[in-house]
Formats: structure tokens, sequence, C-alpha cells
């Protein structure tokens, strides 16, 4: 006689519940938004599908459920880090436990942090929101932390709280990307340790400038922005017709994100068919990485001209300050350009995803020795030499993402970000940091 297949036990409501997401989060973590049916769920939970609509009512509702358990998940202890601060606390001490349990919480829970920090393609807009939202609200506790921190520690007086609250926050989603892409090269203790080192470096009793100079880099002139030959039916040389086209699949991406790139909608504002599209890049997908390759090349040739070749006299404080301003410059001067470029990874497909990470990486790697240089003109304790004290690979990595943030707010909050206030906030600190003596540099 046939065999009839083992039955389901009956679980709670709520236990089921819990059951039923973990399923949902499975097939989402393993093949994106998109895989996730009623269907797909119930098979890897081993139910029925009415189990699924007697529970959430609809796909929509499991959708909605799971993501605000996953927000809970990951929001709930973050906050906990970053409530309130013992008044009789060291601040820097503080800071590097903080970073070490926040990094814990995310190799706790990689699955719950991949989702949010990047999830997989499909990501739904109420997702988008809600990780906006979240951001602001640690990003608002930080700032809180950042100024009870310097008034406890003895200064520096007079620094931007709300623009570091912001770096901070950039800076620790960077190391929790890091920490779920590469769990075994990247630890959280490491990442505690380069906190330890460089809040070290910050000097207690002193009070920054308060206009420090805004000076463009000697060396450097601003290129000419990319912007979308005007739109036009008519017959035009292919090689032409591609740059026209990539002129208004940035223009497109730039102002809608890539959730708005389609191949009708890069026709329309091309003023053609879509066959034309198709006959120039084959479909969607040549177009976008045809797009990115574009823009990278672009943003790599504009990135070497920030920092000269030789730096003759110049000090790594004037060099870094010089080359802030410029990258700043670059991105307001170029601004379809530099926002995909700074579109951050979790708003990229998946496929995409690699691509955007590799050029982060390439990117990392063009600071690498600009880093190094910085960190051997700093006056360290004796005994200890920069490699010992200092993780440079590491440093040029949350460096980027640091860079990365201030060229997101000067694009998208140009009013209460504008360049300037942005230079002074970073160049103020540069100025009191402990750099050696230009004769020893």
């Amino acid at each position: 006689m046939p065999t009839r297949p083992a039955r389901t036990p009956r679980l709670p409501p709520e236990e089921r519940r819990q059951q039923l997401l973990d399923a949902a989060l499975d097939v989402l973590s393993r093949e994106g938004f998109e895989a996730v049916t009623v269907e797909a769920v119930a098979k890897r939970a081993g139910v029925t599908r009415p189990v699924i609509y007697d529970q959430f009512g609809d796909l929509d509702g499991m959708l909605l459920a799971l993501i605000d358990r996953e927000e809970r998940t990951a929001l709930t202890p973050l906050l906990a880090i970053v409530g309130e601060a013992p008044t009789d606390a060291d601040p820097d001490a503080f800071l590097v436990e903080a970073v070490q349990r926040f990094l814990e919480a995310v190799r706790a829970a990689p699955r719950t942090w991949r989702l949010i920090l990047m999830p997989p393609d499909g990501g739904s807009q109420e997702l988008r929101e809600r990780v906006q939202a979240s951001r602001r609200i640690v990003a608002e506790r930080v700032t809180d932390l950042v100024a009870w921190g310097l008034e406890h520690r003895g200064g520096p007086a007079g620094a931007d709280v709300e623009v570091l609250g912001r770096l901070l926050v950039a800076a620790g989603e960077d190391a929790a990307r890091l920490l779920v892409a590469h769990p075994r090269r990247y630890r959280p203790d490491q990442m505690a340790q380069a906190t330890r080192a460089l809040v070290a470096l910050i000097p207690r009793e002193v009070t920054l400038p308060g206009e420090p100079p805004f000076v463009r880099p000697a060396w450097w002139q601003a290129p000419e922005p990319w912007t979308p030959e005007p739109p036009t039916a008519g017959r035009m040389p292919m090689a032409r017709r591609r740059r026209q086209l990539l002129g208004h699949a940035l223009a497109l991406l730039a102002e809608e994100g890539f959730e708005a790139l389609n191949i009708e909608a890069v026709a329309r504002r091309a003023g053609v068919s879509r066959v034309v599209v198709y006959r120039a890049y084959g479909g969607l997908q040549g177009l976008v990485l045809a797009l990115l390759r574009q823009a990278s090349v672009r943003i790599r040739s504009q990135l070497q001209e920030l920092v000269p070749a030789d730096p003759g006299d110049l000090t790594p404080q004037e060099l870094l300050a010089g080359a802030l301003t410029g990258f700043l410059e670059l991105v307001v001067g170029d601004p379809l350009t530099w926002r995909v470029a700074l579109q951050r990874p979790e708003n990229a497909p998946k496929a995409l995803q690699r691509m955007v990470a590799r050029r982060r990486a390439g990117f990392a790697e063009q600071l690498r020795p600009l880093v190094a240089w910085g960190v051997e003109g700093l006056d360290l304790p004796e005994g200890s030499s920069p490699a010992d004290r200092m993780d440079v690979d590491l440093l040029a990595r949350l460096l980027l993402s640091v860079g990365e943030e201030l060229g997101r707010l000067a694009l998208t909050e140009p009013d209460r970000f504008p360049v300037e206030r942005l230079v002074r906030a970073i160049t103020a600190f540069l100025a009191v940091l402990p750099w050696r003596a230009p004769a020893t540099t």
C-alpha cells in the first residue's frame, strides 16, 4: 500500500507564524524578493497554502510582517547600544565598546543585516523607506552621543557634531557590510581596535578653529559635467547614438534610481523608439553595464586629479584637505555622474551589487597609498610603528565610506550641508591631529 506523506505537526499560532517568517527569509536570502511566493514559502515550511493565508491574509501581509520582524531584530539592539550614555563612562572607551557590540550583533544575525544592508533583487519600496527611517533615527541618537562624548572628554570643542554623527553612521554601516560580506577577513574586535587607534589620535583639551579657510587645491581643475545630448529621432552614427542613450539613462538613474530604469523610459527621454535602444545595447542589462563602466572610467579619471603626483612640500594635512575639497567640488559640479557613483550598494540590483562592490574595492585600493602616507606623517606613540597601530587597509575602506557620505550630503542636502560646511568640519579636525613636525615629515 502507498504511504501517506507525513503531516506537519500542529504548532501554536505564534510559533507557526515565526516558522513561516523564517521560511520566507530563507527563500528571500537565497533567491531574492521575486522568488518569495505563497507557494514557495509553504513548500519551504512544509505546510499548505491556506496555513499562510490564515496567518497573514496574503503575500503582502507576510512580507510586511517579515520586514517588521527583521527591522525590530536589527534596530532594537542597535538603539540599546546607542541609547543614553552613562554619565560616568569614558567617552572613548564607550565608543569602542559600542562599535564592538554593534558588530557582534551583526555577526550574530547576518541574514537580518544582509537583508537591511544588501537586500536581494526586487527589494520593495516599503523596505527602502523603513531602512531610511531607521537610518535617520540612529543618526539622531549618534549625533546626541557625539555631543555628549566631546563634552565629557573635554574636546575638541567647536566640532560640527551633526556632520560627525552622519559620518559615524556611514562608517558603521560600511563596517557591517564588510563583516557580512567577508566574515573571515573582518572581525568585530579588529574593527574595534581600529576605532581605538583612531580615537586615541584625537586630542582632548583643544578647541577647533572657528572658521578654517576654504581653499581649493591649486593643482586641481574641475572637469566638464556629463550632460545628456538633447532628444532626437533623426539618424546619427551608432557611436554617437550610444553616447546619447547613455546620457539619458544616466539622468534617469540619477533622478529616480535603478527601479525606474527600463528600455521604454530611456527611449522616451532620448526621443527614439525602443528598437533603437535594443539595437544599440541588446537589452537593459547591456545598457546598464555600459553605463556603469562609462561612469567608473569617468570617476576614476576625475579622482586621479585630486592628488598631485609629486606632493612636494605639502603636509599630509594640506594634501588631505585639498583632496577633500576637490572631491566635493567634483560631486556638486558633475551631479549626474556622482548621483550614480554614490548610490548606496543596497540600492543596486543584485547582479550589479558585485560590480559596485568591486568598484568600491578598487577605489579603496587607490586610497591606500594616500592613507599610508598620512599615517606615516602622524606622531604615533613611541615603540609602535604605524602598521602596528593602524590597519591601513581597513582605514582606507572606512575613509572611502566617509568620503561617499560627505558626497551624498553635498548632493542630497545642499542647503543644510553645503560644500564649505563639510570641508570646514573635516579640515578643522585634521588641524588638531598630532602631525609630525615638517622637518621630520
